[in-house]
């Protein structure tokens, strides 16, 4: 998951937005620019964004992410980071696991999701007589 920050695409931003550039550059931070697809928006978007003091104004900036102010800039990273969880299952638990992935390995996200409605409806009209 990256962080984004997104600004309106006009000439006074245009500048902003080359200067954010070369400080995540000087900073030998990576981050990738774009336009939305009608050009209206500049795009930031990184596992972390450097914003300079200078240019941190909250009514010219659309943030996705965590915001921090450090001592020189303020740093936009990702709102969600995976976890790792180690997990010990029981014998059973695991043989009916792999039982459920051979079932879905050859169907589609659709084939199972109308199954599984399938399914319950049968057991609603079951419970319901």
């Amino acid at each position: 998951m990256k962080a984004n920050v997104r600004l309106i695409n006009n000439k006074e931003n245009q500048a902003i937005a080359r200067q954010i550039r070369d400080y995540n550059l000087r900073t030998g931070n990576t981050i990738t620019i774009s336009f939305e697809e009608n050009l209206s928006k500049i795009v930031f978007s990184g596992e972390k964004i450097l914003i300079p003091h200078k240019f941190w104004n909250k009514n010219n900036l659309i943030i996705e992410g965590e915001t921090k102010k450090e001592e020189n800039d303020c740093l936009i990273e990702p709102s969600e980071k995976g976890k790792t969880v180690n997990l010990h299952l029981d014998a059973e638990l695991v043989d009916e696991l792999n039982k459920i992935k051979e079932h879905v390995l050859s169907k589609t996200q659709h084939e199972i999701v109308l199954e599984l409605f399938k399914k319950g409806l049968h057991q609603y009209k079951r419970e319901n007589q």
